[in-house]
């Protein structure tokens, strides 16, 4: 299954600059959450939320997907989007989108559900979810944590 799995705030705010690790919230109880969800699986992020995280998150795959070369041999680089999603698909193995807001967008007409942990408030940062009401996503689940509301939508 192909997975956006992302955190946002009341108004889809999902990231800040000038954070340790590009996020406007530091939430352990989500990150527990993401790592429960992603350990021993693997995620794709875009190279912008890979350089704000820094390394490769332990014990699972990571996949950048970048147009500028770098080297960093702990994960895998791949240019097309595409082309990541639909290995994944026919091999019918899971794969977690991770972020940034661009690839995000670009994953919106290709994932199977998405996996939205709802941070309650208004936050500060500059990068937000795009809109994704037009792509058949249906609620199906919500799942009330301590401190934010997960939400699972599938594709209609």
């Amino acid at each position: 299954m192909i997975s956006i799995i992302v955190a946002m705030d009341d108004e889809q705010l999902i990231g800040k600059k000038d954070s340790f690790n590009g996020m406007p919230w530091n939430n352990k109880e989500d990150l527990n959450h993401f790592k429960e969800t992603t350990i021993h699986k693997t995620i794709l992020m875009g190279y912008t939320t890979y350089k704000a995280i820094g390394r490769p998150l332990p014990n699972r795959k990571t996949i950048v997907v970048s147009f500028e070369s770098f080297d960093d041999d702990r994960v895998e680089v791949r240019t097309s989007l595409e082309d990541v999603i639909k290995e994944y698909r026919e091999k019918d193995e899971d794969l977690f989108i991770s972020g940034g807001a661009s690839i995000y967008k670009q994953c919106l007409p290709l994932a199977d559900q998405l996996l939205i942990s709802r941070i309650p408030g208004k936050h500060e940062g500059e990068t937000y979810f795009p809109d994704f009401d037009s792509f058949g996503y249906v609620l199906k689940e919500t799942k009330p944590f301590q401190t934010f509301d997960l939400q699972i939508y599938q594709r209609g």
